[in-house]
């Protein structure tokens, strides 16, 4: 992939489990109600109605993410008006904390690497289907967060594993409601000019990166021809995996954002901060730094980072070996929650369990081999790793004169693969190594084989 410049503007929608209220109404939030059921004057945007004070768990929960990101918190927030025709948008203006005269709640902060711009409230429109025309007013109101990052992303793969990490970091501060997804306009460029083009509403990860391989090959081919890449705003075709052109890259100056004369400014008291700070667990960043202190590698600092759940049993039970625990996590833990398809806490074993057979690991009680399997089983039904190893006699073959007979036995069998060794092979030694594995059953180390193999074939 060749050198390219990507920046997001995540949109993400609050937690407001307490209220269960949208920002300017009291109608509830309900992402499986029927269409246009819970819709009032103010979220249809009736004459003569006005919003009501913006819903205080929203205004929370957006400091918390702000905080999270360690951004600098803005203690006078003013609302805009910013001004777009669309069907799903009822008042013809979207009340937000971004635009010309405003300021986000957070700026300049950063998380895992990458500088976060700045984090500020909005609006939800509605949902509107421009294919049979009819809009849902059940979504017009609810809270959003946006989260501008800095052009930062260098890497197209980073940035799913990088909003992975993002929703669950704010899943777990009870920030963001994962359930309802995410949106997120997309901007590219490539040099050597850099002109930037937005990808607008991509809605999955899977999505966001395709759409970003297909910009940057669309902008190269564009380069090749001689011709300069215009700012312009581009909407992303996920049938067809392409980008299209909707319309030249609007200015600030094209919403004409005013602010709004219905909603005051909202006052961020110092106090009301502080307890807001109180509640807040460290961030993946500063746990990312602690641990790259104590040896681990940044680049597996902070892919444990990015779970607050997994960061917080490596910090928990840290007297094992940091560095050996981190590798270990990364490597065969996150394998197989990738395998289920779930997070750390989704997963129904019992800790201890998993600790069982943390211990069995790294004392070499069991193989490698015996030790995923296990792993692998633990994931979908909870047991004891240590009682099952015992009832099934699954301990490592530790003994040199042991292994030694399983060796000599795989050498006799695998002629060919020790004529090909003696000629230079490695897989050939590897293909014994394999056989000795399948007689015992996988309870050898490989590593030990493969060195009493080398000796036995000098």
């Amino acid at each position: 992939m060749s050198k390219f410049k990507c920046g997001l503007e995540i949109h993400v929608y609050i937690d407001v489990s307490k209220t269960n209220q949208k920002l300017f109404c009291c109608c509830e939030v309900n992402s499986k109600a029927k269409p246009n059921t819970n819709i009032c004057p103010v979220c249809t945007a009736q004459p003569g109605s006005k919003p009501a004070l913006p819903n205080k768990e929203a205004v929370e929960k957006v400091i918390k993410t702000a905080l999270m990101f360690g951004c600098k918190i803005n203690k006078e927030l003013v609302w805009q008006r910013k001004h777009y025709s669309w069907p799903d948008l009822p008042t013809g203006y979207q009340k937000t904390m971004s635009g010309s005269y405003a300021v986000p709640v957070g700026e300049k902060g950063s998380f895992l690497g990458i500088g976060i711009t700045e984090v500020h409230l909005e609006e939800d429109p509605a949902r509107w289907d421009p294919v049979s025309g009819s809009v849902d007013y059940n979504r017009s109101g609810y809270s959003l967060i946006e989260i501008v990052t800095d052009p930062d992303f260098r890497d197209v793969e980073k940035v799913r594993e990088w909003l992975k990490a993002l929703i669950k970091t704010l899943t777990y501060v009870k920030a963001v409601n994962k359930n309802m997804g995410v949106k997120c306009d997309v901007n590219v460029s490539i040099p050597p000019k850099y002109g930037r083009t937005e990808i607008k509403n991509v809605n999955s990860f899977k999505s966001i990166v395709r759409a970003i391989e297909y910009e940057i090959s669309r902008q190269q081919k564009e380069v090749s021809k001689g011709k300069r890449i215009e700012q312009q705003t581009r909407a992303w075709d996920d049938k067809e995996g392409t980008t299209k052109f909707m319309r030249s890259k609007e200015q600030a100056l094209d919403y004409r954002f005013i602010p709004d004369p219905d909603l005051p400014i909202v006052e961020i008291k110092t106090s009301f901060l502080s307890e807001i700070k109180k509640s807040l667990p460290e961030s993946p960043d500063i746990k990312a730094k602690k641990i790259t202190k104590q040896g681990v590698s940044k680049d597996t600092a902070e892919i444990l980072a990015g779970d607050l759940h997994v960061i917080n049993f490596l910090d928990k039970h840290k007297s094992l070996d940091v560095v050996w625990l981190s590798n270990w996590l990364r490597k065969e833990l996150l394998r197989v929650l990738n395998l289920e398809g779930k997070d750390f806490e989704e997963i129904n074993f019992k800790e201890k369990n998993l600790l069982e057979l943390i211990t069995l690991w790294k004392n070499k009680d069991i193989s490698p081999e015996i030790g995923r399997s296990l792993l692998e089983e633990l994931a979908k039904k909870d047991f004891s790793p240590k009682q099952k190893v015992e009832k099934e006699n699954l301990q490592s073959i530790k003994g040199e004169s042991e292994l030694e007979t399983f060796a000599q036995q795989a050498i006799k069998e695998g002629k060919k693969a020790v004529e090909d060794y003696k000629k230079g092979s490695e897989k050939a030694l590897n293909s014994l190594v394999g056989l000795v594995m399948k007689k015992t059953k996988g309870k050898a180390s490989p590593s030990k084989v493969k060195e009493i193999l080398k000796i036995l074939l000098k």
